[in-house]
């Protein structure tokens, strides 16, 4: 099948919008880039020259057939900026980065809902493969379509959930096993160190190389049933974030970002780790583009 450039509009060029417009335009679509700030919009054109930019909203959605909108996690913003683009471009397809936003609810602030969906990439966007992409409740099959075969061009691996769950499937198992992870380490069972080993040497390779639910089904059924009925009624149930992770953003410490988190963190760590990361990715999805 013959390959025929989009027309992309990626509105906000943070960490997440400038990763996924430089992976839109390495992979051959006309991409213009919207921000209100003029400084990221320079440093994102100096980086990724062939990427048109403008702090214009018009400009940048005019004529797209696609609109990536990555801006902040704030439903009242979006919805703004919804609304300009329902008065621009009343044909393009709406597709947000939102991470927590229910898709219903930010379609709604769109003359046609059904041609909104959410596109949500992981950090960092040209070096972890899966897009989840989540409908809205009247999301169309065409509007699927599009995105996953846009996503699937670019080298990504887009997942489309069957319907939408607050914080989708990967954030739900990972906030799962967090909640047990920092409860172990509250009680004093294991420290923070030796929890990630525990992951590193056994869980996380196994799930990176199979899934959940083909290392359940090779273990065997009857076994996990007998575990899981022992441990169910054990497992941590708490309704709010670990004491660990409060106490250190009260006091500003908020990881890589800043510094100092539950670690201590250089420059020269965080991107061995990224590098570290990425080569993991490799190896199991050669084809994904960095």
């Amino acid at each position: 099948m013959s390959f025929e450039p989009m027309r992309i509009a990626v509105l906000g060029v943070g960490l997440m919008g400038a990763g996924i417009a430089s992976l839109l335009a390495d992979a051959g679509h006309n991409v213009t880039a919207w921000d209100v700030r003029a400084d990221a919009l320079a440093e994102l054109k100096a980086a990724f020259p062939r990427i048109a930019t403008t702090p214009d909203l018009a400009t940048a959605v005019g004529s797209a057939q696609v609109v990536m909108e990555a801006i902040a996690e704030n439903l009242a913003a979006k919805h703004a900026v919804y609304a300009s683009i329902s008065a621009i471009n009343a044909t393009c397809i709406v597709a947000s980065n939102t991470s927590s936003l229910s898709a219903s609810l930010l379609a709604s602030g769109l003359s046609s809902p059904e041609r909104f969906a959410i596109a949500h990439f992981f950090n960092h966007p040209r070096i972890v493969p899966l897009v989840e992409v989540v409908p809205a409740e009247h999301t169309s099959e065409e509007t699927l379509e599009t995105l996953r075969a846009m996503l699937d061009h670019a080298g990504k691996l887009p997942v489309i959930l069957r319907k939408e769950v607050p914080g989708f499937v990967a954030n739900r198992l990972q906030a799962a096993m967090y909640r047990e992870a920092f409860a172990l380490a509250e009680e004093g069972v294991a420290s923070f160190e030796d929890i990630d080993l525990i992951v590193r040497g056994a869980l996380g390779s196994r799930w990176a190389a199979a899934g959940p639910m083909t290392v359940v089904d090779a273990a065997g059924l009857d076994i996990w049933q007998a575990v899981m009925t022992q441990l169910y009624p054990l497992l941590s149930n708490v309704t709010e974030a670990p004491a660990a992770i409060r106490e250190a953003v009260e006091r500003g410490e908020l990881g890589a970002k800043t510094g100092k988190g539950l670690y201590g963190h250089t420059k020269e760590q965080d991107q061995a780790l990224r590098d570290r990361i990425g080569e993991h990715f490799n190896l199991e999805f050669p084809a994904v583009p960095k």
